[in-house]
């Protein structure tokens, strides 16, 4: 009888620790689960929930409250001034229209300076300044699908700009865009003017455009966008090495203000040829007939605002574009093989991007008459 009554005992040891190991297990894996599937989170999530629905009981009346769940419907809780944006009306407006388009007075622009060692590398800019051109007239070049609308001047402004060498190919774009935004922009409507570049006369192109473009061939042979090795002695611009190859880069400033850097001599550089011309410029190389007599019907020399590389065979050339009547063309302003800077004045055409916000009149649109802006 004693020896049954320990078997008994140890039987029952044995099942109590069997138990407590299964109920271990489960509760391990009930746990798993749980946290596997979220529970926790949703609990938590539930319970802030539940706090946020009562802050907002509590706070309906409050004069915040209100002005938050106001901004919220606009689409703008941060700035309740705002209402939101829309896509302004501009039916009827045509490329070529007039705009009543007056830049604020403005005094002469001193930025181009009359030194090779400065800004544009040139001693034959006017010691005064170059002047605010007052009779300008503006037209439409371009209405696009955010509802912005480019006015440009109806010609090429009065007063010349000299670029010379590679200081003035290195500011060259920053200076034009600097002059415009200096001498025709308008602070009431709120808009900042800026020189023509490729990128405007780019996004025009027709399908034969776009074609005369991309087959262009150098008198070298050369073709349109190819890279040419030069090796030795290459004289190269501080701002090629800086940026990229493409119309968007070569239409930037780059510089935050002119920079008094040169060239560098390099004993090998790679040079994309990036340079293309139109000689006597066909209409059918754009959509728009009114797009292309506006940008190429002035008969005047003009900047645009873009910088360019054109190989040789031996050596590359620096330079900026420019109009010339029906012609695109470009003009070096320094050679990879020589320290020489050349150096030309050519005019300037601003352009300027009305903002969604600027209202323009249904009716004019001619010299006599041009559309009326306002806010």
């Amino acid at each position: 009888m004693k020896y049954e009554r320990i078997s008994q005992s140890g039987i029952t040891l044995i099942a109590l620790i069997i138990t407590i190991i299964v109920m271990l297990i489960l509760v391990a894996v009930t746990v798993n689960i749980a946290v596997q599937s979220g529970l926790f989170g949703h609990a938590k999530n539930a319970t802030q929930t539940w706090a946020e629905k009562e802050r907002e009981e509590s706070n309906i009346g409050n004069d915040n409250y209100i002005k938050d769940a106001v901004n919220q419907n606009k689409g703008n809780q941060t700035n309740p001034d705002k209402e939101p944006d829309s896509k302004p009306d501009r039916t009827g407006l045509s490329v070529g229209d007039y705009v009543d388009y007056t830049p604020d007075t403005a005094s002469n622009y001193m930025g181009l300076g009359t030194s090779t060692s400065e800004k544009a590398g040139s001693p034959n800019n006017l010691s005064g300044g170059i002047p605010q051109d007052k009779n300008l007239k503006w037209r439409i070049l371009s209405i696009n699908e955010s509802g912005t609308v480019d006015i440009i001047s109806d010609t090429p402004t009065a007063t010349a700009v000299y670029l010379q060498g590679s200081i003035g190919y290195n500011n060259g774009v920053y200076l034009l865009n600097d002059l415009c935004a200096s001498l025709y922009s308008n602070s009431t409507l709120g808009v900042k003017a800026r020189s023509i570049n490729l990128i405007d006369i780019e996004n025009k192109l027709s399908d034969a455009g776009k074609n005369a473009r991309d087959t262009y061939t150098t008198s070298k042979g050369i073709p349109y966008g190819n890279t040419q090795t030069y090796t030795g002695t290459v004289r190269t611009p501080d701002i090629y090495k800086q940026v990229g190859k493409t119309i968007e880069e070569e239409s930037k400033d780059y510089y935050k203000e002119p920079t008094i850097l040169t060239h560098t001599r390099e004993s090998s550089l790679d040079v994309k040829q990036t340079m293309y011309r139109f000689s006597n410029t066909q209409a059918s190389y754009f959509v728009d007939e009114t797009f292309y007599n506006l940008v190429f019907g002035t008969g005047k020399y003009s900047w645009v605002a873009t910088r360019y590389a054109e190989c040789d065979t031996d050596s590359a050339f620096f330079g900026l574009y420019y109009l010339d009547g029906k012609h695109l063309n470009g003009y070096y302003l320094l050679h990879s093989s020589y320290d020489s800077a050349q150096f030309t004045n050519l005019a300037i055409r601003p352009i300027v991007t009305l903002g969604a916000d600027i209202q323009i009149s249904a009716e004019g649109g001619t010299a006599d008459n041009p559309r009326t802006l306002g806010k």
